[in-house]
């Protein structure tokens, strides 16, 4: 779901909170959905591996770069079928 921004005129996201689970303090968890690409960026002496990251509850145009390594190590299961 997307409304314009007033004071912009750009795009801004909106969450449909009916669909998630709020905390006591008003806050919701993130849940990584799908790695929809894989990069490496090289530096002189260091290969840093990163993944595009799909996110529950938000669309397309919100992917984010995540460093491959965090998220093996918390989120297991997105790795599983074979990558």
């Amino acid at each position: 779901m997307l409304r314009l921004d007033k004071s912009g005129g750009g795009r801004r996201p909106t969450v449909d909170l009916s669909q998630i689970e709020l905390q006591d303090d008003a806050t919701y968890e993130e849940q990584p959905i799908q790695i929809v690409d894989r990069k490496v960026k090289i530096l002189r002496n260091k290969e840093i591996p990163s993944v595009l990251v799909k996110w529950q509850f938000h669309g397309d145009e919100e992917l984010t770069w995540e460093l491959e390594s965090y998220m093996r190590e918390h989120f297991p299961y997105l790795f599983d079928s074979g990558s």
